[in-house]
This record gives C-alpha cells, sequence and structure tokens, in this order.
C-alpha cells in the first residue's frame, strides 16, 4: 500500500511539474510588440455599418452562454444543451451559440445556423476572448499577469483560427486596462455588454484610439434557469436569414446593436417570456451627405448620439425619430436609444475615413530585437538558477 501511495505521490508531483513547465513556456515564448497607439479615424468619407439593413430582418442572438463541460469542473455544470436551447427558445431567441471554456460545442452543428464559438482563456484575471466561428481551440494562454504585448500575443494567434475575436467583458477583474484599449488591435469586436459588467468606457477608449471594434452583447449565463441570468443583454444582427454566413458577414460589417434589456429582479420565465415578444424594432439608421437619420417604431425616452471620447454630442427626448449633422472634426459618431421600459439599444458607430475603404490603422508588430534580447536575459537567469541550485546541491552533500 505505501508502494502505491508513493507511485502516486511521484506520478502526481512529475504531472504538476509537467504541467506548470508548459505554462512557463508559454510566458518564455511571449515575444515584445511595437505598437503605434492611437491613430484617430479620419478622412472625409463615413462608413455607415446599417447601409442596406431592413426592419423585418433583426435576429435575436446570444454568442456566450456555458453549459455542462470538463466533467462539471468549469461554470455552466447544471446547463445542459437541452435546456439551453429551450430556454432561449421560450425567450424569443433566433439562435445561441454556447461558448464553453476552451471547447467548441457541437450541438446541432449539422444546422446551417450553427456558428462553432467558445471562450478562450484560463487565466486568473479573466483576460478572455469569445471566438466566434473558429475553426480549433487555442490553448496557448498565460495564468498570471499579462502585459500588453503578451495580451496582443494570444489575439494574433486566435487570429490564424477564428473569425471573429471579441475581447470578453473587459471591466471583469481588470482583464483589460482602459490603456489596453490604446495599443491593442487585430480584434473585431468588444463585448460591451455583459451580465457581470458594463464596459462602455472600453469601448469608446477602442474606437477614439481608431480601432474598428464592432459591439457584442451576451448574457453570458452560468444558470439559465436562473430568470436574472437569461434574456439580459443579446445581440441583435440584421441579417436576411440565420445561415452562418449572412449571420458572420453582417458581424464583419457592424450591422448589429447591442441590446441592454431591462432587468427585473428574480422575474418569473413566464413573465420575462411575455415581455421578450415585445422589443422596439429599429428601423432606419441612413446617412445622407453627413447628416445620421435616426427612427425606431416606438417613441423613445431620450436618443444620444456620442462621439470621439465618450462625450456627449446631442441629445433628444421623447421622439421616435432624430437627427446629427457630424462634423467634420468628429471621427466617430454612434447613437443610444433608452426606452420608457428601461432598456437601452446600443448602436454601432458611423465612422470617417479615407481611401478605398474602412481600416484600422493601428499596428502591433512583433520587435524581434527587443525580444531576442529579453530571451537572452531569460536564457542568463536560467544559467544562474541552475548555478545555484548546483552549489547548493553541493554543499547539503558536504554536510
Amino acid at each position: 500500500m505505501k508502494v502505491l501511495f508513493r507511485f502516486v505521490k511521484h506520478f502526481l508531483l512529475i504531472l504538476l511539474v509537467m504541467l506548470a513547465g508548459m505554462l512557463l513556456m508559454f510566458y518564455l515564448l511571449a515575444p515584445i510588440y511595437q505598437f503605434s497607439g492611437p491613430v484617430p479615424f479620419s478622412g472625409n468619407k463615413l462608413y455607415n455599418p446599417y447601409a442596406g439593413m431592413k426592419a423585418s430582418d433583426w435576429r435575436k442572438y446570444n454568442f456566450q452562454v456555458q453549459s455542462k463541460a470538463w466533467m462539471g469542473i468549469t461554470a455552466g455544470r447544471e446547463n445542459s444543451n437541452a435546456l439551453i436551447d429551450s430556454i432561449y427558445k421560450e425567450l424569443s431567441f433566433d439562435h445561441v451559440a454556447t461558448s464553453d471554456y476552451q471547447k467548441i460545442n457541437r450541438f446541432q452543428s449539422n444546422r446551417p445556423a450553427y456558428i462553432p464559438t467558445y471562450e478562450h482563456g484560463y487565466n486568473v484575471f479573466k483576460t478572455h476572448q469569445v471566438c466566434i466561428d473558429s475553426k480549433k481551440v487555442l490553448w496557448t494562454d498565460l495564468m498570471l499577469w499579462q502585459s500588453l504585448s503578451m495580451k496582443q500575443w494570444i489575439i494574433d494567434l486566435l487570429e490564424k483560427d477564428t473569425r471573429i475575436i471579441v475581447l470578453a467583458h473587459p471591466r471583469l477583474r481588470g482583464g483589460y486596462s482602459l490603456n489596453d484599449m490604446k495599443y491593442l488591435t487585430h480584434y473585431q469586436g468588444i463585448e460591451v455588454l455583459n451580465n457581470l459588467r458594463v464596459s462602455l468606457g472600453h469601448w469608446d477608449e477602442a474606437l477614439t484610439s481608431g480601432q474598428i471594434a464592432w459591439i457584442i452583447s451576451n448574457d453570458d449565463a452560468h444558470d439559465v434557469s436562473n430568470s436574472n441570468e437569461v434574456g439580459r443583454r443579446f445581440t441583435l444582427i440584421n441579417s436576411p436569414s440565420t445561415s452562418r454566413e449572412n449571420i458572420m458577414e453582417a458581424l464583419e460589417k457592424g450591422n448589429d446593436i447591442g441590446v441592454d434589456f431591462f432587468r427585473i429582479d428574480d422575474e418569473s420565465m413566464p413573465h420575462k417570456t411575455e415581455r421578450s415578444k415585445v422589443i422596439p424594432i429599429l428601423e432606419k439608421v441612413d446617412l445622407k451627405d453627413d447628416t445620421l437619420f435616426i427612427a425606431v417604431d416606438s417613441v423613445a425616452v431620450e436618443i444620444r448620439f456620442v462621439g470621439q471620447g465618450g462625450q456627449l454630442l446631442k441629445a433628444e427626448s421623447t421622439v421616435s425619430t432624430a437627427y446629427f449633422v457630424i462634423p467634420e472634426t468628429e471621427p466617430y459618431v454612434r447613437t443610444e436609444i433608452e426606452f420608457d421600459s428601461h432598456s437601452i439599444f446600443y448602436l454601432n458607430p458611423v465612422i470617417r475615413y479615407g481611401g478605398p475603404e474602412l481600416t484600422t490603422k493601428k499596428t502591433a508588430t512583433i520587435n524581434a530585437s527587443a525580444t531576442l534580447r529579453l530571451r537572452i536575459l531569460y536564457f542568463i537567469l536560467a544559467l544562474v538558477a541552475a548555478y545555484l541550485y548546483s552549489r547548493f546541491r553541493i554543499r547539503r552533500k558536504k554536510k
């Protein structure tokens, strides 16, 4: 029995050392980046993400909910795929993409609407990413502290196999700082609205820096039987169908809305189901020269136009239509529509640009010389550590 105990103990110790070594290796492999820093939008053209939208084509989506995975170790252990599907159907969702941690959920993968999605990240500070339309899971991550360069490295690795990378719940545990948003690039969206946190400041910081970052709004539900966690925050996508390609194209254009659906604490599910059937409709987002026109199908308490740095540019009260003349000096203008139900629509920005098409001009490239110097330093530290350890062993033997 003692022999078996020692064997198991040594096996677990070796396993732990191997795991620690693998995680340490990710830190050693992480390169140093050179960032351009903010490059605000500019130019004599305006990009309207809602060009060609139809009021009849809004689709209700959620890209963040966890099911039972990894033998129930992770959050979502009470949620079966069938339960998730039935709850969201009751709440009038067109589709829910289950984003298990480090695992692509294949439930109903034979359907045209299926989009392979997962939540990447197992670090303690919740620097996570929602990976939409992914080919495979990335296992590289940095469990503890992450520098700006490390965060960019993970995004770049994800970019190889993921069509849309969304920075998940930026405010949660300081996963992404406001300063990070000035420099990070190569991602496509920000989870601005999440049950756990609202990250409007991070979104405006990214937009102000010149990053094209479309809004995503998700429940991130861990218990779908709890009415407080479901149907609370979601994304409306303007698409002719729920086919994977149509939805992905709409998201890439920014033809979607982040919805903050007013929460009634501990509301019964039947009551929430009824409320969910009545959602205002965004009827028009038109751009004529430099004038932005907004129209909804019901009277809004307030329609707000927000610009560079999150500054309120104009607000109109008790209206169903509003307009704003975009100044030549304003890099972007986004719209918020608040209804008497206390629910709020957050629209993607109209963005100023020059050249043939809208692009992010911020850059982040690996600094080869700085990375080499860092790895030489790592090597020297490893030699010093090995030398000190050998000296320690020699002293112990002499004693």
